[in-house]
């Protein structure tokens, strides 16, 4: 049985774990990712976490929630407002009845561009594009292949 629960990525000075957005939610593990970037694994979900974290540091922020360690929702938002939402392994998410997105994957690139530049990371979309149709055995390790195509993660 895999992981089930939200991931956070923030640029943050404290550690997630002491963020009042993720509230008494346990945090499984916290890891630096360079250039102040933080992320936190929680103990399940914590629902407005992520538009709440965003409000505090001020600056763009992205979550992810793991199924079972086989599909995810990714959502980035931003305090300007930019924004997207990707399925990872989406063959899964439609397997377990997951609603389809709106945007096909050429416009969540685009989206996913426009927040990283928001966010202070040049990016290559076609990185970004290999990331989101990218199959691995674990979700997860198909979202760090997205956090380094982002610019975040080395």
């Amino acid at each position: 049985m895999g992981y089930f629960g939200e991931i956070l990525v923030a640029r943050s000075v404290q550690p997630l774990a002491e963020s009042s957005a993720i509230g008494g939610t346990a945090v499984l593990d916290e890891r630096e990712l360079g250039s102040g970037w933080r992320l936190a694994q929680l103990d399940g979900g914590v629902p407005g976490a992520l538009a709440e974290l965003t409000r505090l540091t001020g600056a763009p922020a992205l979550s992810v929630f793991v199924i079972d360690s086989d599909t995810a929702l990714v959502e980035a938002v931003s305090p300007a407002g930019s924004g997207w939402m990707a399925h990872l392994h989406p063959e899964h998410a439609a397997e377990l009845g997951a609603p389809e997105l709106e945007l096909d994957t050429p416009e969540i690139v685009v989206r996913a561009v426009a927040w990283a530049a928001e966010a202070g990371l040049s990016v290559d979309a076609g990185a970004v594009e290999a990331a989101l149709s990218a199959k691995n055995v674990f979700v997860e390790e198909t979202f760090d292949e997205l956090l380094a195509a982002l610019g975040i993660a080395a």
